[in-house]
């Protein structure tokens, strides 16, 4: 057997294990909450306990998960508020010492 038709033969083989894997990705997408039992719902984003689809902010009812959710929050604020904060007293500084 030549290169030629070993590669060809690989290719073949390969191209035939995608459409099975292709066909039964698609029998798994086609899959209800009514079969597979699950209804649908979102995750704690602390703890990633099951919590409802409407939950505002994304925690669960545990006093820890709330407080860990809120050090995150605040920390995330002071993070946006220095990443514009710094870079604009920089240019100040720029503008002031080109003055």
């Amino acid at each position: 057997m030549s290169r030629k038709d070993r590669i060809a033969k690989a290719a073949t083989r390969t191209a035939a294990q995608a459409r099975e894997t292709a066909a039964r990705e698609r029998g798994r997408s086609k899959r209800t909450t009514s079969v597979s039992g699950v209804s649908p719902h979102r995750h704690c984003s602390v703890c990633w306990a099951p919590i409802p689809l409407n939950a505002e902010p994304p925690v669960c009812s545990d006093e820890e998960c709330e407080a860990t959710n809120e050090k995150r929050m605040a920390s995330r604020k002071r993070l946006t508020i220095m990443l514009y904060l710094f870079p604009a007293i920089a240019i100040l500084l720029a503008i002031v010492s080109s003055l």
